[in-house]
């Protein structure tokens, strides 16, 4: 077997799963072409094989070298490499896995190799061996760098139940190998595939035009509601009033109970199905009137009664909650004269003015004014059935439109109701186990940070924590899409069963994925910062071997793509902007558009040129 083309060299050493091989000075040529194909020996993330019999071993290429290099790199570890001669070259590989001549490959080694076992390269008919043939939980994701005729595929089984993580330098292409994904799961092999998209700056839905449902702020079509009184108790008193988690003011106690009592009172008039009001809690998802919550507590605070017992109130008008005006009472007395105040006031008025504040708030309306979610023309099923059951696989979360301060707050919702969706109806025929749902997280270190920061109560972190912990069992996988793992939170992060890493430059980032990888394959991660745009490392349980692939460009892709300076500082200067239109739209929370396409200037001798009138118009219009 010396003389094949494939041959490469000795084992030398051996240390667990570590093999040093001693590259053979009469191997036939450093460049050996096979089956008309050019190999190149030794090359760093390449295949090997060690025949043992009937057995094959196979592992990957961490490190090439020479024997001086690796005296001065034992020297610096306080090892012994004398045992290399002068001058040597050498290889370092990491063993992954084994097959038996004909049969599939399998994860892990069975036996070792021993000192002067043969070292062969891997040709594309190893690796066709290796990979496999495509199956129904197989999808492609591009083609392996180092057989670019051969296709790389993921098993979809493990790549959601176990969860992926996405990462990579912004330019690197996270966002095309997400829609590179999902084109593949939309082509008609998976017509009951779901996908739900956070997706915090509005770049998917010109991707999947056709091909998916978006839901914006203020759209017409598709509006995005994510219900008010969905939140927890925690939650709402948060947005509402500030009030913080570990605190209960006998204000905050007040809220409670209103709240309670407000839920009670819908119970049985559910459209999902009536239920008795001794099964809840204040923080069931039960829907109730927020506009009256801040009445009916405003009017308690304010009222004055004309006798002394309390039972007369000095009513002067009445006030309307739907309007959020205020019922007016004739002022108190002074002294012990009439009108009387309450016995006992509970000093509600900063927190009444806080929830006085949101309601009046239009960023908000998309919480506080949920549309027809009341709970009887429309409820939490009818939210569940239009994210997660429709025509299309794929469903836009856009959450550009969200003001900052409160993402954190609305993606935890989001996956709370994701998640208890999954689990309370994992018997249900198509849900739960039996229709799984993959929730991939754009733009995840913005709300999924490892430490808390600004606007972040760590409610986001809580609900996605507890799909990667849990989501499996009930069919729920998720995946983290990010430019800096090194600021994601390192539960979520150890918890991703699969990494696909583009070009990662920064130190920090790279030392987050190297400790999330297995020891053995952690020499890899070193390639990371030489790897071409569109170019990824995919390591973990959802492929056979860790790979290096090219994943195709799709068109249309997210729009994400950079602005073209050259190109736009090149044309002439617009001479009239309406700035005017800019900040109006910055105040109602809207773009400003044109209704026509503005004319730029000639570059040679620019003339003026009058800017059309700009029309305020929303965020989901413009995208």
């Amino acid at each position: 077997m010396r003389t094949d083309a494939t041959f490469l060299g000795f084992v030398r050493r051996v240390i667990g799963a570590t093999v040093l091989v001693e590259i053979s000075d009469d191997i036939p040529s450093a460049n050996p072409i096979i089956d008309g194909r050019v190999y190149r020996l030794g090359q760093v993330g390449s295949f090997v094989r060690i025949p043992l019999g009937f057995l094959n071993l196979f592992g990957i290429v961490s490190m090439v070298g020479s024997a001086e290099a690796a005296r001065v790199h034992a020297a610096l570890k306080g090892e012994d490499a004398e045992f290399l001669p002068k001058g040597q070259r050498w290889i370092e590989i990491q063993l992954v896995g084994e097959a038996y001549s004909g049969e599939k490959f399998n994860r892990g080694v069975s036996l070792f190799p021993t000192l002067d076992d043969e070292v062969h390269i891997v040709t594309e008919n190893d690796l066709a061996v290796i990979y496999g043939g495509q199956s129904v939980s197989q999808v492609s994701i591009g083609t392996h760098s180092a057989s670019e005729s051969l296709t790389a595929y993921v098993d979809l089984d493990k790549l959601i139940t176990r969860h992926v993580a996405i990462v990579g330098s912004t330019g690197s292409g996270k966002s095309n190998a997400v829609a590179n994904l999902l084109k593949s799961l939309t082509k008609g092999a998976y017509p009951s595939a779901r996908v739900v998209i956070i997706d915090p700056h509005g770049e998917y839905a010109s991707a999947f035009q056709g091909n998916s449902r978006v839901y914006r702020i203020g759209d017409k079509d598709f509006p995005l509601y994510i219900p008010f009184w969905a939140l927890s108790f925690d939650e709402l008193a948060w947005f509402l009033v500030e009030r913080k988690t570990a605190s209960e003011s006998m204000q905050d106690a007040a809220i409670r109970e209103k709240i309670f009592e407000l839920k009670k009172s819908q119970c049985s008039s559910l459209k999902a199905g009536a239920i008795q009001d001794t099964e809840i809690t204040v923080d069931s998802p039960i829907p109730f009137d927020v506009k009256k919550l801040w009445y009916d507590l405003d009017r308690k605070e304010r009222v004055t009664y004309t006798d002394m017992g309390r039972t007369q109130e000095a009513l002067v008008q009445e006030g309307n909650a739907a309007q959020l005006t205020s019922a007016r009472f004739s002022p108190p007395g002074a002294g012990s004269s009439a009108p009387f105040k309450p016995t006992m006031s509970l000093g509600l008025g900063s927190h009444l003015n806080k929830i006085l504040g949101r309601l009046r708030d239009r960023r908000f309306d998309f919480l506080l004014a949920p549309g027809g979610y009341d709970g009887t023309t429309d409820d939490l099923h009818d939210l569940l059935s239009g994210w997660t059951d429709h025509d299309q696989a794929i469903t836009i979360l856009d959450l550009a439109g969200v003001p900052p301060e409160v993402t954190d707050l609305v993606v935890g919702v989001v996956a709370r109701i994701l998640y208890e969706g999954m689990f309370w109806g994992r018997e249900i025929p198509g849900a739960g186990r039996q229709r799984p749902l993959l929730l991939i997280l754009e733009e995840a270190h913005t709300y999924l940070p490892k430490s808390g920061g600004q606007f972040i109560q760590g409610y986001a972190r809580a609900g996605i924590q507890r799909i990667f912990k849990e989501g499996r069992k009930y069919g729920l996988g998720a995946a983290v899409v990010s430019q800096r793992p090194s600021e994601l939170d390192e539960t979520i992060l150890s918890q991703c069963g699969t990494f696909v890493t583009f070009r990662l430059s920064n130190a920090n980032d790279q030392a987050h994925v190297k400790a999330s990888v297995p020891d053995t394959l952690a020499g890899l991660i070193d390639v990371l910062p030489a790897l071409r745009t569109g170019e990824a490392l995919v390591v973990g349980e959802s492929v056979q071997l860790p790979s290096r692939v090219r994943i195709e460009l799709v068109e249309p892709r997210p729009t994400s793509n950079d602005p073209q300076v050259g190109a736009q500082w090149t044309q002439g200067r617009v001479q009239t902007v309406a700035y005017d239109q800019i900040v109006t739209g910055w105040r109602l929370q809207k773009i400003a558009v044109p209704q026509v396409q503005v004319t730029q200037a000639v570059p040679v001798q620019p003339a003026p040129v009058q800017a059309t009138p700009l029309q305020a118009t929303s965020v989901q219009e413009v995208r």
